[in-house]
């Protein structure tokens, strides 16, 4: 018999509740099994495929280890160059950064400016860059330069990620103990929400 007002209500919102910290308990998982390093992005990615799998098809009950564990090993390799990719830029305009800044000069406030601006679009790109790795089957550098478009043209979306991404982020700030729960999986869920409701529009315009 299936639950109806606030019983129903509750029952879903605990249902979430559950899968989002199983979701996050695989995540942290997939991390150690790759030693930090190596298994950061690939767990990323499952997580981040586990969350659009849910919005596709409505059903909570997905096999999620099995499911999470495919897509850890699927993307293994390919999940990595693509997250030290952006590692390696984001180092790059961080040094460029922080060289300019040591300049006191009208060039150096100048150029400061310019490597500042190119970090801001750098972080907006950054949100989307989960999301349109799992939903798009590209090239590395064709996943960042599609990132960085998305981010660029649509900037009331990059404030809403930016958004979705602050608000859990300061939940579990304020409540520590939810964060060996809901530490990745509460702030993918709005990101791949919001991520893919933009994908839809543009699909959309693109077709018109």
């Amino acid at each position: 018999m299936e639950l109806t007002g606030w019983k129903g209500g509750l029952y879903r919102y605990g249902n979430w509740a559950m899968k989002l910290a199983c979701l996050n308990l695989l995540w942290l998982s997939g991390i150690l099994i790759g030693v930090g390093a190596a298994g950061m992005f690939p767990s990323t990615v499952a997580m981040f495929s586990v969350v659009r799998k849910w919005n596709q098809s409505g059903d909570l009950d997905l096999p999620l280890i099995s499911y999470f564990k495919k897509e850890y090993q699927r993307e293994f390799l390919k999940s990595n160059l693509y997250g030290y990719a952006w590692v390696a830029i984001g180092l790059i305009l961080y040094a460029d950064l922080h060289f300019f800044r040591g300049i006191p000069s009208l060039t150096g406030i100048l150029f400061t400016f310019f490597f500042f601006l190119l970090g801001v679009i750098y972080l907006a790109a950054l949100l989307f860059a989960f999301p349109v790795y799992v939903q798009y089957e590209l090239g590395i550098f064709q996943y960042i330069r599609n990132a960085v478009y998305i981010a660029l043209s649509n900037p009331l979306y990059s404030i809403l990620m930016a958004l979705g991404l602050y608000f859990p982020y300061y939940l579990m700030m304020k409540i520590p103990g939810l964060l060996p729960f809901f530490g990745g999986s509460l702030i993918t869920l709005p990101l791949m929400l919001l991520s893919l409701r933009l994908f839809e529009l543009i699909e959309k315009k693109n077709k018109e």
